[in-house]
C-alpha cells in the first residue's frame, strides 16, 4: 500500500477501526500519525539513535496542533538525529529549562495545587496562603525559582526581623516549596536556598488566667449574652473554649453529628491530631444544650451564610477581652488555662495530655511546672508536720 502525505484533510478523513493503527508520512521519514479505537489521533517521530535503538517522541494530538506544525516540529528532530543528537534528551534539557524559568509566584501556585491542598487541612492552607500573598510574593514573587539564593532569603529575613514568628513560618513553607522544586525539576538538586539558614530564636507564648481573671471574663461573657449585641454563636463558642480546652479550629468546625450529649462527649474523626474524643462537663453540655439548631446547616456554631459555620472569632473575641481588661490574652490562652486548671486541682499531666488531646505526652510537659508547684505545696504540707516535732522538741 503506498503511503499517503499525512495533511490535515488526510488526518481528518482517517477512520476508526477496531484495532489501533498507525498511517507513516510518505516524504519525511519517520513522521507518523497513529488512531486509536476511540478515534484519537496523534502525531509521532519514530527514529533510530546512534546506537541503533528505536525512540518514538510524541508530537501532538491532532486538532491540537495543526499538522503542518507537527511536520515542522518532526523535520527539526530528524535534523537533530542526523547530527547525532538525541531529540528526547534535548526535548528533556528544554522542558527543564523552561521549568526553571517561571517566576517564584508562579511556582508557588503549582506546590499549593500539587502538595499544600493534597496535604493540608483547610486551615493550615488557608494559614500557609496568606503568609505567601502577604509575605513571601511581594519579595521574591518576581525572581525565576532556580535563580532565589541564600542571599536572598538572608535580606526576607532581615525584612521580617520585627517579626520573627512570621519569619520563622516562611522559612519552613519556603524550605518544603524548594525541597520539592528540586524533586520535580525546577531547580538543581541539592540547591534549597533556605538550607543553612537559623532561624530566629522564639519563646513560646503561654499566658494563664488567673482566678480573679476569669471571674471578670465570665462577668463580661454574661453581660454581652443578656445585651444580646454580640453573636449568641460566637458567645456560646468562646464559652465551649473555655469548658473543653479545644482547639479553636475544633470548635468553629464542629457539627451536630459529632455531638454526644447524652453520652457525654464530641468525637471528631479528623482533628489536627487525627481522630480524637472530647469528654464534656457539665457547663460544656449547657453550652451546647442550650443551642438553637439550624435547619439543614450541619454545623454547630453557625456563619452568616447558609449551611456555613463561624470562620472566627475575632470579632467576638477582641471585643470581649476589652471589656475584661485582658488585652494581652489571646483566644488559645483559653487552652492554656483549662490545662492549668485541671493541673491545679491535682489531675495528673497524661490524664491532662488525654483532655487536651496531644498525641504524645512530651507536648505537655510545658505545663509540668505547674504540676510541680502542686507538688512542692503537697510536701510543704508533709513538712509541716517534721516542722511541728521540731518545736516539740
Amino acid at each position: 500500500m503506498k503511503m499517503p502525505k499525512l495533511t490535515k484533510s488526510y488526518v481528518d478523513g482517517l477512520k476508526t477501526q477496531e484495532k489501533p493503527y498507525e498511517v507513516w508520512d510518505s516524504e519525511l521519514k519517520g513522521f507518523g500519525c497513529r488512531v486509536t479505537s476511540r478515534g484519537q489521533k496523534t502525531y509521532y517521530f519514530l527514529y533510530r539513535c546512534k546506537d541503533h535503538t528505536k525512540q518514538r517522541l510524541k508530537v501532538g494530538v491532532h486538532g491540537s496542533i495543526a499538522c503542518e506544525i507537527a511536520r515542522e516540529i518532526v523535520r527539526g528532530w530528524a535534523g537533530d538525529v542526523a547530527r547525532g543528537i538525541n531529540p528526547k534528551d534535548h526535548n528533556k534539557k528544554q522542558k527543564t529549562e523552561e521549568k526553571q524559568d517561571i517566576m517564584i509566584k508562579t511556582f508557588l501556585d503549582i506546590f499549593v495545587e500539587k502538595y499544600k491542598k493534597v496535604h493540608n487541612k483547610p486551615s493550615t492552607l488557608q494559614r500557609d496562603l496568606n503568609r505567601i500573598r502577604s509575605s513571601i510574593v511581594p519579595f521574591l514573587g518576581e525572581i525565576k525559582i532556580s535563580e532565589v539564593t541564600q542571599e536572598d532569603i538572608l535580606q526576607f529575613q532581615e525584612k521580617l526581623k520585627n517579626v520573627p514568628g512570621q519569619f520563622n513560618r516562611c522559612h519552613s513553607l519556603l524550605s518544603k516549596a524548594f525541597n520539592l522544586a528540586e524533586l520535580w525539576g525546577y531547580r538543581p538538586k541539592n540547591s534549597n536556598p533556605c538550607r543553612g539558614i537559623q532561624k530566629y530564636a522564639e519563646k513560646k507564648k503561654e499566658r494563664f488566667l488567673t482566678n480573679a481573671e476569669l471571674e471578670k471574663l465570665d462577668e463580661v461573657l454574661k453581660r454581652e449574652e443578656v445585651l444580646g449585641v454580640s453573636s449568641p454563636y460566637s458567645l456560646a463558642a468562646i464559652r465551649l473554649l473555655m469548658y473543653t480546652g479545644c482547639r479553636l479550629g475544633e470548635v468553629l468546625n464542629l457539627q451536630w453529628e459529632e455531638v454526644f450529649l447524652k453520652e457525654g462527649y464530641l468525637y471528631l474523626p479528623d482533628s489536627k491530631t487525627g481522630e480524637k474524643t472530647i469528654p464534656l462537663n457539665k457547663s460544656a453540655k449547657a453550652i451546647l444544650t442550650n443551642l438553637r439548631y439550624e435547619k439543614e446547616n450541619p454545623y454547630v456554631f453557625v456563619g452568616e451564610k447558609p449551611g456555613s459555620s463561624l470562620t472566627t472569632l475575632n470579632t467576638a473575641w477582641y471585643k470581649i477581652r476589652s471589656l475584661a481588661n485582658l488585652n494581652d490574652v489571646r483566644i488559645h490562652d483559653l487552652r492554656h488555662t483549662f490545662a492549668s486548671l485541671a493541673i491545679k486541682q491535682g489531675v495528673d499531666l497524661y490524664t491532662v495530655s488525654k483532655l487536651l488531646g496531644h498525641k504524645n505526652i512530651a507536648t505537655t510537659t510545658r505545663y509540668a511546672h505547674l504540676e510541680m508547684k502542686q507538688l512542692i505545696e503537697a510536701t510543704n504540707i508533709v513538712d509541716q508536720i517534721w516542722q511541728g516535732k521540731s518545736q516539740e522538741k
